[in-house]
């Protein structure tokens, strides 16, 4: 039985009856690169996660006469299709996009705001092709991910904080990537993450005696 969903509150929704077998994203990271005397300094300033993709199949419902897979899809386009218009009803009238749709996955405790893009055959081709032949109907859905600085578009905390967290994980392997590929790696010689790292350096318990030539080239010095 599948968890998934997306919809809007009110308005078109769909509930995955299997779950998506994918679900994935890139992530691009923000830079200002400047040239210096002594090196490179690469500034990260941020980053944004491009378009999600999910992908599954429909498989077979044997609980109904019209559940075969490419009823299955013909149903679920149905649904895609009223989001997608739903999404952009009255868009020549309106001063500001409408409020996204939402994605859930309870499994990774995922909630995306998003826009669909476009939903396709996962075998590739296109459009869905939706035959009597084919057992197993496939399908990619793609959404465009409303970042979580979009204010005019979400409420903050409308996502659960996940477009944040990703954003800073795509930074975090960044950083790990620039380290790996230049050799830097934390250590004791170059720097220290709390005062207890550092050894303190114990003063003699008695004063050591200077010998006569040390005296002597003290006394010169003075002079």
């Amino acid at each position: 039985m599948g968890t998934a969903t997306l919809g809007f509150a009110g308005g078109p929704s769909v509930a995955f009856r299997i779950d998506p077998e994918r679900i994935g994203w890139n992530w691009t990271v923000n830079t200002n690169v400047v040239e210096t005397i002594g090196g490179r300094v690469i500034q990260v300033l941020g980053a944004y996660l491009d378009d999600m993709t999910v992908e599954g199949s429909f498989g077979q419902d044997h609980s109904t006469s019209r559940g075969v897979s490419w009823r299955q899809a013909e149903a679920f386009l149905r649904k895609v299709t009223d989001i997608m218009d739903y999404q952009a009803r009255d868009a020549n009238k309106q001063p500001e996009m409408h409020p996204p749709a939402v994605f859930t996955y309870p499994p990774k405790n995922w909630r995306f705001q998003v826009y669909v893009k476009e939903f396709s055959d996962a075998n590739g081709g296109g459009s869905i092709v939706l035959s009597p032949g084919i057992f197993n109907q496939r399908y990619r859905l793609t959404l465009f991910i409303v970042q979580d600085n979009s204010s005019a578009l979400v409420q903050a905390g409308a996502d659960n904080g996940v477009v944040g967290k990703k954003a800073d994980e795509a930074i975090a392997a960044y950083m790990a990537r620039i380290s790996d590929g230049i050799g830097w790696h934390f250590s004791q010689y170059n720097g220290h993450t709390a005062p207890s790292d550092v050894t303190p350096v114990k003063a003699p318990s008695k004063p050591v005696p200077l010998t006569p030539q040390q005296r002597k080239s003290i006394s010169q010095g003075i002079r």
